[in-house]
C-alpha cells in the first residue's frame, strides 16, 4: 500500500510516483520503513512529490486506465481541464509512447494544452492543440509523470531545459536545480517571470530572466560520445577459466552480509541534517537492532557485548567467515573473542582448525590454530584476506596485533554467509571482453543473467587490466543477515552490478558469468552499462518572489 524506504533505495522516487499518482490510494503518498536513510540531496524530491500530490489531491480521486498503447498499467487522473498521467518502462531499452491530448486521457476542454513532465526530471514539453499526439520518451526501468492542462500552470518552471524544483515554500525564495549534460549548452527562460523580483544563477544576479528573455548556460565537462545506458553485447560460452576461484572470491569479498538497512546507510553517506542524524542514531543504536548481530562493524568496535553472526531466519548455503583487512598489512596474531561455549559451536575447545590467508585472492596458504573462547591465530606475515572453513556461530570481537600493538581496524570488513569455493564448483562459464573509451560519473556494468539458474546458482565478476574485480551488489540483493524481513530467494534473472570509473578507460575489461547449478545451465547473459545517479551537470537558480 506504500513505499518502504529502507533497502535498495536507488530509484525510490519512481516507486513513490506510481504509488502516489498511479494507484493513489486513500493514504497516498504513503511511505514507511526508514525514510531517514535517504541521501540529504534526495529529501527535496521527496518533498516535491508530496507537495505536488497535495496540490492536485482533490482531482486525483477521478481516474481512468489508459489504452494498452500507453504501456502497462498507465493511468490518467484529474478533471476535464487538468490530467495527471503516469507511464512506465519496464524494459532494458528506452521506449516511447504517444500521448493524445483529448478525451482519450480525460481532457474535454478545447483550449490550448500545456504539457509538462514532472518526473523523472521536470521540463516544459510545450503548448499544443487539443487532439495533438505527443511522443514521450521514457528511460529504461523508469516511471514518468506528466501534467496536461488547459489551466494556468502556477508552479515554478523553466522552459528549454530539464530542471528540478528544490524548494517552493511560501514567503521564501524559490530554488531550482538546472540540469544539463556535460559539455552542452542550453537556452532557457522562466515561466511566470512576472512573479519574481530577482534571479540569481550560481550566486550571480541575472536580470534577463525577469524580462521574459532567454539565458544561455554552458555546462562543464566533455560531450559524451555514447549513450549513458546501452547494451555492450552478449556473453559467449567458454571453458572454465583457471582463475575461476579468484573471480568468485573477488565478488564475495566485494559484497557484504550486513542487514539491508546498513547497506542503505553506506549508500547514503553522512548527513548534515540534525533530525536525520537523530533518527539514524535512534534506529541503529537501539538494543533490539544491536542484539540481532547483523552488522560486521560490531566485530571491530572494542565492545565484547556486541557481535556479528549468521542468520537462522532463512536457509542459505553453508557459509564461510571471510575477513578483509582492507589492504595488505603485516599481522603477527589475530584474536577472535567468543562469549561462551555454546557460541563456540560447531568448534570445541582445544580443537585444531585451519584458516586460509592470501594477499591477492590468487594464492592461499593454510595456518592452523587452536579453538577456544579466545582464539589466538599465529599469522606472522603480510596478508589481506582470510577465510575460515569452520567458525564459531557467535563472535563478539576480532582484533589484530603487530609488533605488540593493536592494529587499526577502520578498514576491516567481514562476511559470513557466502559459500567456501570447495562447496561452489563452477560447471559452465560465459565471457565478454571490451574496452571503454569513456565512463560517465556513477557508471556501472550490469551483468544480466537471463534464464533460470537456481537460487544463488550464478555469479558474475570481472578481470580489469588483469586484476580480478568483484560485483558488490546485485538484483535481487545478495545474502544478508536480516534485521526484519529476509531477502528475496529468486532462482532466475539475476543482474550483477560492477562499478567502473575513469581509471578503467582504455583498459581491457573481461566480464565473466559462472553457472553452478547442474540442472539450470541454459543461460543467456548480457552486458549493459548505465549510471546512477544520472550524470547531469547542475546549476542553481534562486528566484525571489515579489512581496
Amino acid at each position: 500500500h506504500g513505499v518502504c524506504l529502507s533497502s535498495c533505495l536507488d530509484y525510490w522516487d519512481d516507486d513513490l510516483v506510481l504509488q502516489a499518482f498511479n494507484r493513489s490510494l486513500i493514504l497516498a503518498p504513503e511511505i514507511y520503513g526508514n525514510p531517514w536513510l535517504l541521501k540529504d540531496n534526495e529529501f527535496a524530491k521527496l518533498a516535491r512529490i508530496y507537495n505536488l500530490h497535495r496540490k492536485y489531491r482533490d482531482i486525483l480521486v477521478e481516474g481512468m486506465v489508459l489504452p494498452e498503447t500507453y504501456g502497462p498499467n498507465a493511468v490518467s487522473r484529474g478533471d476535464d481541464k487538468t490530467r495527471i498521467v503516469t507511464l512506465r518502462n519496464l524494459t532494458w531499452d528506452e521506449c516511447s509512447y504517444s500521448v493524445k491530448l483529448d478525451e482519450e486521457i480525460g481532457l474535454t476542454s478545447n483550449a490550448k494544452v500545456k504539457l509538462i513532465q514532472l518526473h523523472p526530471t521536470e521540463k516544459v514539453i510545450g503548448t499544443f492543440n487539443k487532439g495533438d499526439m505527443i511522443k514521450i520518451n521514457i528511460q529504461s526501468f523508469r516511471s514518468c509523470l506528466l501534467l496536461a492542462s488547459t489551466a494556468v500552470y502556477d508552479e515554478p518552471a523553466l522552459e528549454g531545459v530539464d530542471f528540478r524544483v528544490l524548494k517552493n515554500v511560501e514567503n521564501k525564495p524559490v530554488e531550482i536545480e538546472i540540469l544539463g549534460m556535460p559539455g552542452t549548452r542550453s537556452e532557457f527562460k522562466v515561466i511566470n517571470d512576472g512573479l519574481y523580483k530577482s534571479a540569481e544563477l550560481d550566486g550571480k544576479q541575472t536580470s534577463k530572466l525577469l524580462k521574459g528573455k532567454t539565458l544561455k548556460v554552458d555546462f562543464p565537462g566533455e560531450v559524451l560520445k555514447e549513450k549513458i545506458h546501452r547494451k555492450l553485447g552478449d556473453l559467449a560460452g567458454i571453458g572454465i577459466p583457471e582463475d575461476v576461484e579468484t573471480l568468485f572470491e573477488a565478488t564475495v569479498f566485494a559484497a557484504d552480509n550486513n542487514a539491508l538497512e546498513i547497506r542503505s546507510l553506506y549508500r547514503s553517506g553522512e548527513t548534515s541534517i540534525p533530525e536525520v542524524k537523530a533518527a539514524r542514531d535512534a534506529f541503529f543504536n537501539q538494543k533490539a537492532f544491536v542484539d540481532r548481530g547483523v552488522w560486521d562493524k560490531n566485530l571491530f568496535d572494542g565492545d565484547n557485548s556486541t557481535g556479528f553472526w549468521q542468520t537462522r531466519r532463512y536457509r542459505t548455503e553453508k557459509g564461510c567467515l571471510r575477513l578483509d583487512l582492507g589492504e595488505v598489512v603485516h599481522i603477527d596474531e589475530l584474536q577472535i573473542n567468543v562469549p561462551d561455549m555454546f557460541s563456540l559451536l560447531p568448534l570445541v575447545p582445544e580443537e585444531g582448525n585451519i584458516v586460509e590467508v592470501s594477499q591477492d585472492l590468487k594464492t592461499w596458504e593454510q595456518i592452523t590454530y587452536m579453538s577456544g573462547l579466545k582464539i589466538h591465530i599465529p599469522i606472522g606475515k603480510k596478508v589481506r584476506y582470510l577465510r575460515f572453513r569452520s567458525f564459531p556461530q557467535q563472535i563478539t570481537e576480532i582484533e589484530g596485533f603487530s609488533s605488540g600493538n593493536k592494529m587499526d581496524r577502520t578498514k576491516w570488513r567481514a562476511s559470513n554467509l557466502f559459500a567456501h569455493p570447495r562447496n561452489k564448483k563452477a560447471l559452465k562459464a560465459w565471457k565478454k571482453s571490451l574496452v571503454l573509451d569513456e565512463v560517465p560519473e556513477g557508471s556501472y556494468l550490469c551483468v544480466a543473467i537471463n534464464g533460470r539458474h537456481g537460487v544463488d546458482g550464478a555469479y558474475a565478476a570481472a578481470r580489469i587490466d588483469g586484476k580480478a574485480v568483484g560485483a558488490p551488489d546485485r538484483a535481487p540483493s545478495m545474502y544478508s543477515n536480516p534485521w526484519e524481513y529476509f531477502n528475496s530467494r529468486r532462482d532466475q534473472n539475476y543482474t550483477y552490478y560492477i562499478p567502473v570509473n575513469e581509471e578503467y578507460i582504455g583498459k581491457t575489461i573481461e566480464v565473466y558469468v559462472f553457472g553452478y547449478d547442474k540442472d539450470n545451465l541454459d543461460l543467456e547473459p548480457e552486458l549493459w552499462i548505465t549510471a546512477y545517479p544520472y550524470p547531469w551537470e547542475k546549476k542553481k537558480l534562486v528566484l525571489e518572489r515579489k512581496d
